[in-house]
């Protein structure tokens, strides 16, 4: 793969957020002693230089198709960066402590694209799996919901029918004989004789062969139930006198002549 040095050089010194940055002591091809660098990790580019505020680096490993390792060296704590198939030279590091050795090489082995893949390729995986859940919790949780809904409106409707045929059995209980047009004639049959003597205002008719005098129904307005009233009130008081003039004189009366 051929590199662009004037593009990673641009890159390295870009304000693109670097994934982990520090000291770290680098053993040299030639120089076989270790020597201090300032490494800056960007994506699967590890940059180091000769010093912290250089403006371009001296060096750059790609971190792919490499394993990070402990050193064999185990005189301080060092690690090593292995291209076993590339035929690429072995990077010895060292860190100041056992905490900066363990943080630089969690975060070098995180840095190839092929672990990036594969971490996309799981949480894609995972994101699949709870997605499925979640479906299959929301239909149980609605299945459930509308049993629940469905035996209370079952339940509702059944109170409601109950209550509404017990507000229809009182209505049919209290029946107004007055709703006909026609009553019977046997319940509101009387002979002719005493009806005429009551002095009813009531529409009358004669039965044909039994004498007696049918009760019908007969709408009035109000000034022809004043008029009748107003005739039988008089009736009554023409009669009334009637029956007092000829009825015999009292001592009473006499004396007060």
């Amino acid at each position: 793969m051929r590199i662009n040095e004037k593009s990673l050089a641009k890159f390295a010194t870009s304000g693109a957020p670097a994934d982990k940055e520090g000291i770290l002591m680098k053993k040299g091809e030639v120089n076989k002693g270790y020597q201090k660098r300032w490494f800056v990790l960007k994506g699967n580019l590890l940059f180091y230089y000769e010093k912290r505020n250089d403006k371009e680096p001296i060096g750059l490993i790609i971190c792919e198709g490499c394993t990070i390792e402990l050193s064999e060296n185990t005189d301080g704590f060092a690690f090593q960066i292995v291209f076993p198939k590339s035929g690429c030279r072995t990077y010895h590091l060292a860190a100041n402590s056992q905490e900066e050795m363990e943080a630089w090489m969690k975060v070098l082995s995180c840095a190839s694209y092929d672990y990036m893949r594969l971490m996309v390729s799981e949480l894609k995986q995972q994101l699949e799996d709870i997605q499925e859940n979640s479906k299959a919790l929301l239909v149980e949780n609605a299945m459930r919901d509308s049993h629940i809904f469905s035996n209370r409106y079952s339940s509702f409707q059944s109170q409601t029918s109950k209550e509404e045929d017990d507000l229809q059995g009182r209505r049919n209980a209290r029946v107004n004989p007055f709703n006909s047009r026609l009553s019977s004639p046997s319940s509101f049959s009387r002979s002719s004789k005493d009806m005429k003597e009551s002095g009813d205002l009531l529409n009358l008719s004669d039965s044909s062969s039994s004498g007696n005098v049918v009760y019908r129904h007969k709408y009035k307005s109000f000034t022809e139930m004043h008029m009748d009233y107003g005739r039988q009130v008089k009736t009554l008081s023409e009669l009334w006198k009637d029956s007092y003039s000829a009825r015999p004189t009292s001592g009473f009366d006499f004396l007060t002549k």
